[in-house]
């Protein structure tokens, strides 16, 4: 009787264990990071409104722009937003953008 009842909660546990790792397959979100050539950025002001425009696109994660570099790096849910997206965002802002050329090398 005890070796039944162990065998039952053993199926038990495997069928929730098996049941929690399926529910959560559909649930994780892919994030891609992407760069973005940003011209026309003047001072700490333009990069503070590209970073909001960018931050204000449903699925962008993390917006961070350098001034220096003339460029913005974005972490986003590719089930959410695109590349493509994010350039209009940036471009609605006032400012020109284009996806940047992969580094040679990287």
């Amino acid at each position: 009787m005890v070796r039944k009842s162990v065998l039952v909660a053993c199926f038990a546990l495997a069928a929730l264990t098996v049941g929690l790792v399926m529910a959560g397959e559909g649930s994780a979100t892919t994030t891609l990071d992407v760069k973005l050539s940003v011209r026309g950025m003047t001072c700490a002001d333009c990069t503070g409104k590209v970073k909001a425009a960018l931050e204000g696109v449903p699925g962008v994660s993390k917006a961070e722009v350098s001034l220096e570099k003339n460029e913005a790096a974005v972490t986003y849910d590719k089930g959410k937003t695109t590349p493509d997206a994010l350039v209009k965002a940036v471009e609605k802002a006032g400012f020109k953008a284009s996806v940047a050329k992969p580094e040679k090398g990287a």
